[in-house]
């Protein structure tokens, strides 16, 4: 049987194999995608723009999102979707999903809330609906407005980009691997490293295992440090190490220069 992919480019998009059948998130032809009876069906599109409302974000990340969800969960085996482990983003140290949400407001994790209670307060509606719950993951594919966008950007058309203090911890999955991992999951799942990496040093240790000088890369605004409020907060499951990051981050933008 075949897998679908909807939200052709998502960032996490990229990364599934080229066996699977990607198409865009507008204009879904649901009658077309029922004749095929596909095995799994992948949703990968959100909206994430930082500078809408919160009805906008509610609008796609929640009430079109489960149109498209009632539209083909009956005519698949299962469906996937991505929420966010900022769900439980106050807490501090490892967390899993007996934990409840608890998370400091933005409008974009509340129509991942919204969404996620949809489905989890409603499993006899939504049986095969299976969710993912990633930890921060960037790529060559981040769109503009991120900070890996500028990190990327820099060292693939060689700019020199600002950006802020990025001393702090965080647990980093790449794309790759968190899609491996997703495919090989039948239940809910939250999908992370399993540690805190330090951002600074990993976006040196990439510079370095380039051989670029990082200086000629980035400008660091030591006084421009929007994240010192943050919890440490890290997925309870190991699933790769520090070493395993870096690599696939390294080999990726080797490939792409």
């Amino acid at each position: 049987m075949s897998n679908l992919i909807i939200g052709n480019t998502s960032q996490l998009s990229f990364y599934f194999p080229d066996s699977y059948h990607k198409i865009s998130s507008r204009n879904i032809n649901f009658d077309e995608i029922r004749k095929q009876n596909y095995d799994q069906i992948w949703i990968t599109f959100a909206e994430q723009r930082t500078f809408l409302n919160e009805a906008d974000f509610i609008d796609v990340n929640l009430h079109y999102t489960l149109e498209v969800i009632d539209s083909l969960k009956d005519y698949c085996k299962n469906i996937y979707i991505f929420s966010t482990s900022e769900l439980w983003n106050q807490y501090e140290g490892p967390i899993d999903l007996s934990l409840p949400f608890k998370y400091d407001h933005t409008p974009y994790i509340k129509s991942k809330e919204l969404l996620c209670n949809e489905i989890i307060n409603n499993r006899e509606t939504y049986p095969n609906v299976r969710i993912i719950y990633p930890f921060n993951f960037n790529s060559i594919y981040r769109k503009p407005g991120f900070l890996f966008y500028k990190i990327f950007n820099s060292i693939l058309i060689k700019s020199k980009e600002e950006i802020g203090n990025i001393d702090f911890n965080r647990d980093l999955i790449h794309p790759s691997i968190l899609v491996n991992e997703s495919i090989k999951t039948e239940s809910d799942r939250i999908i992370g490293s399993g540690d805190l990496f330090n951002v600074k040093k990993f976006v040196q240790d990439i510079f370095t295992g380039l051989d670029l000088d990082i200086n000629d890369y980035l400008i660091f605004n030591e006084s421009n440090f929007l994240n010192n409020k943050r919890s440490e907060y890290y997925n309870k499951e190991k699933i790769c190490s520090y070493e395993d990051l870096l690599l696939a981050t390294i080999n990726e933008i080797k490939n792409h220069l």
